[in-house]
């Protein structure tokens, strides 16, 4: 008996060390939060219609990967429910526009300077 719970507790060690919390769950993180941001700013900005008005794509992008990492480990952020992703985004666009979105965006990214 003490031969297999000396199994477990050992066989659990390299586990426990990709957890929550570890340097391999932070570096995962942080590069699950880059590649989100870009790649949902240049979603978002392809299929915003062309206007005036600036919509700060990669703020709510980033405020909504903050969002979805709260509380996750690096494993639960491999699948994340669509149902998630939508209301930590509708969340973020409220935050960031409590007046509602502006209508005729342009993303802020592309927007020339001057």
């Amino acid at each position: 008996m003490r031969i297999i719970a000396a199994t477990l507790i050992i066989m659990a060690l390299p586990l426990a060390a990709c957890g929550k919390g570890s340097s391999f769950d932070e570096g995962f993180k942080k590069s699950f939060r880059e590649k989100f941001v870009q790649n949902c700013s240049t979603a978002a900005a392809g299929a915003a219609p062309a206007g005036t008005i600036t919509i700060d794509f990669p703020r709510i992008c980033g405020c909504t990967a903050d969002r979805l990492m709260k509380d996750r480990s690096a494993t639960q952020l491999v699948n994340i429910p669509e149902a998630d992703q939508q209301t930590a985004l509708k969340a973020c666009v409220a935050e960031i526009y409590p007046q509602g979105v502006p209508q005729g965006n342009k993303a802020a990214s592309s927007v020339a300077p001057g």
